[in-house]
């Protein structure tokens, strides 16, 4: 036991009688210890290319998606039975469209590309410009500025000019230009028969509300008819004929199908409030 306490106290007189030596106090060494720098984290030039790579197809992406919506977003205008619609398209152009026909458009390529697709019947009223054109299943019209008229129903296509210049083209390669008050019909056999002149006033007259004939078959008569009055009309199969004549689109349906059928001796039968019945008469 005292071997030990001897121990202890010639270790505390080596302390008392040693000075260790340091010239920085306890606030010195704090300082230091506290603005001490973080090591700097280095990229290697490897991750710089990768972060260069990613960020370059993030920004091709983008912009493919943006171009691809402003390529097919598409806006679409449909005029039911009975109905007529005028519409003003981006560049100030003007359509108008008959009854039951709907034309479709891409309104942010439209500085790009002029183009509607039509299914029915309308007339344009295009602003002067890049190439103007309108699809439909038969054929392609294409314009700078002008006015013209379309008829696109049922494998039947027809193309009035009323002013400026018009080329046409049907889905075989044949092409027609045409100039004031000329017409093209492309016919089911893919045809294209030029008309010289006349037809123009009557072409658009539908803008007025007025329907013109001139030896049209009788079913595609009472067509129109559904179209613009809205109506049912049942046809018998066996009925055929040419008409030639006008109605308006005011008037009274009932009575504008008795006028019609009657020089054909046919029967109108009111089945419903907007449908009718035509048959032969047995007389």
């Amino acid at each position: 036991m005292s071997d030990k306490n001897q121990y202890s106290d010639r270790h505390s007189q080596f302390f008392e009688h040693t000075n260790i030596p340091y010239s920085r106090s306890k606030d010195d060494v704090w300082d230091a210890m506290m603005n001490q720098q973080k090591p700097e984290i280095k990229q290697s030039g490897k991750t710089r290319k990768m972060l260069i790579y990613w960020s370059a197809a993030a920004m091709v992406i983008v912009l493919l998606g943006l171009t691809s919506f402003m390529r097919f977003y598409s806006v679409t205008l449909y005029a039911p039975k009975g109905q007529h619609l005028s519409k003003l398209l981006p560049d100030s152009s003007r359509v108008h469209l008959n009854a039951q026909t709907q034309i479709s458009y891409y309104p942010y390529w439209w500085r790009f590309a002029r183009l509607v697709e039509l299914d029915g019947e309308a007339f344009f009223d295009v602003r002067k410009g890049s190439n103007f054109a309108v699809n439909s299943e038969m054929g392609t019209t294409t314009v700078l500025g002008t006015r013209f008229n379309i008829f696109a129903r049922n494998k039947q296509y027809r193309v009035q000019c009323i002013s400026g210049q018009v080329e046409v083209k049907d889905n075989t390669g044949q092409k027609q230009i045409l100039k004031p008050d000329q017409a093209v019909i492309v016919s089911n056999e893919g045809n294209l028969k030029y008309i010289e002149k006349g037809g123009a006033k009557h072409a658009i007259s539908w803008t007025k509300n007025r329907f013109v004939f001139t030896a049209v078959p009788i079913k595609d008569v009472f067509k129109e008819m559904e179209r613009q009055f809205n109506l049912q009309i049942k046809v018998a199969e066996a009925i055929n004929g040419t008409y030639t004549g006008n109605f308006k689109r005011g008037s009274n349906p009932e009575s504008i199908l008795r006028l019609i059928a009657r020089p054909f001796g046919l029967e109108i039968e009111k089945t419903d409030t907007k449908a009718y019945r035509i048959t032969k008469s047995e007389n």
